[in-house]
């Protein structure tokens, strides 16, 4: 049939699954290789071009990356904040990370796009949605992964260690008790530069053992455990 092979491409390029096919199919008319006219009252598309254009994408995070590496510098910025945070977030949690970003980073001296105008251009774009009150997730857990992966390989472990520390020093005890194993998780990226020893870190990572321990999710108990350890003086048992 006329569109067997553009099916056949977005198979390969998207494994048939629904949400990364639509995404798919937006790039494709977002990037003028699919398009309707109206002449001829049908959609027209070469399929050799856009196996060609498509190539490099080889799997959906690619294609959600190269998607989101047209969005503004500062939209990206925000959206590798936002992944660190995990599967679902809260308003005012973002909020402190966004505005440490926007008051230290030297490479977003012009940002002056605020948090709730930021999350309705991310909700506008499919990334993100909004449950409930104070409250947005990913849509998918792709997406969360391509925005993380934004950041450069290197740069990572210090960026989400770095949020951690943000989040550490600025949330209230209650609200950081919501993303507390996040934090906790963050805190325990391991950087070459930075020292491990911090009383602080090590009582966050006390607190989530003990949460995980209530959840009777006794791995993670014993890893934030160690890790809390880990954290402590040299002279932690005198």
């Amino acid at each position: 049939s006329r569109t067997e092979g553009l099916a056949s491409i977005c198979y390969r390029r998207t494994l048939g699954n629904p949400f990364f096919l639509l995404e798919f199919v937006k790039l494709l008319e977002e990037e003028h290789l699919l398009h309707f006219h109206l002449g001829l009252f049908q959609w027209e598309w070469n399929e050799v071009e856009i196996d060609f254009r498509t190539a490099s994408t080889e799997n959906v995070v690619d294609l959600l990356q190269d998607k989101m590496k047209k969005l503004p510098f500062e939209a990206q910025r925000f959206l590798q904040c936002a992944a660190c945070l995990g599967s679902s977030f809260a308003v005012n949690t973002i909020e402190v990370v966004w505005q440490h970003q926007r008051g230290t980073s030297a490479d977003l001296p012009e940002a002056e796009t605020g948090t709730e105008e930021m999350l309705t251009i991310l909700e506008e774009e499919n990334y993100l949605e909004n449950p409930k009150k104070n409250e947005y997730r990913w849509i998918h857990d792709n997406i969360q992964q391509a925005a993380f992966s934004l950041t450069e390989e290197e740069n990572r472990p210090s960026f989400r260690r770095s949020i951690g520390e943000v989040l550490c020093r600025a949330l209230s005890e209650n609200t950081l008790r919501a993303s507390l194993f996040e934090t906790a998780n963050l805190l325990n990226t391991s950087t070459a530069d930075v020292a491990n020893t911090n009383i602080d870190y090590a009582r966050i990572n006390l607190i989530a053992a003990e949460k995980a321990r209530e959840l009777s999710v006794f791995g993670k108990c014993s890893h934030y455990a160690s890790k809390g350890i880990s954290m402590l003086p040299s002279d932690k048992w005198k």
